[in-house]
């Protein structure tokens, strides 16, 4: 796959060069995006330095998924992959495709992650802060072009957060929105959640 292929279907997050300075937002919280966005990185890095190889010990994978994932809003994420169809479902439901949704994407999206990390190289150009969202516009260069990423982020518990990423103008969340939104008209929603369900329990045995 492409190195822009995989950046339309995977949330990512790269080795970053900054020059935005830190400024003091609002409800007390003194980082900015682009900061957080910075110490994240850092922390990935710093677990990857303990196994400078490929291999890794299932500990050190597992400790590297739960840092990438912490900084995503799982909850908004699924919330507006489903769109409209989101306020036909019970609580349960909503719990249910939140674990399935997210659990796919961590499972699906890791390997790539660790590749982006050690191989990729991203320059954040610049944020824009209204309140408790923001936008971060970012290049990311390949061999003939460079590919632009604008990270939507929002306060949660008074943390940024991840919930969309647009890759050259195309939102993620739309496309799964538009996605799922023709599998549940031609099918049902709970054809669309056996199938997610089936997809996350072939890949947790792949990877296990």
């Amino acid at each position: 796959m492409s190195i822009k292929l995989w950046l339309g279907s995977a949330l990512i997050f790269c080795t970053i060069s900054v020059s935005a300075q830190p400024q003091t937002t609002a409800k007390g919280d003194t980082l900015t995006p682009i900061d957080f966005l910075r110490d994240h990185d850092a922390q990935v890095k710093k677990l990857l330095a303990q196994a400078p190889q490929d291999t890794l010990s299932a500990e050190l994978r597992n400790a590297l998924k739960e840092r990438i994932n912490s900084a995503f809003d799982f909850a908004e994420l699924s919330k507006l992959a489903l769109g409209a169809y989101w306020e036909e479902r019970t609580a349960a439901e909503r719990t249910h495709f939140i674990d399935t949704f997210s659990g796919i994407i961590k499972e699906q999206n890791f390997d790539s992650f660790l590749r982006y990390y050690r191989e990729g190289k991203i320059t954040y150009e610049s944020q824009e802060v209204a309140g408790d969202k923001a936008t971060v516009k970012a290049l990311v260069p390949l061999k003939r072009e460079k590919v632009e990423i604008v990270y939507n982020l929002h306060r949660l518990d008074q943390h940024w957060r991840i919930y969309d990423l647009t890759i050259d103008g195309a939102s993620t969340a739309e496309g799964n929105r538009r996605r799922y939104a023709r599998y549940i008209t031609k099918n049902s929603y709970e054809k669309l959640i056996q199938q997610l369900d089936k997809q996350l329990a072939q890949l947790v045995e792949n990877g296990s």
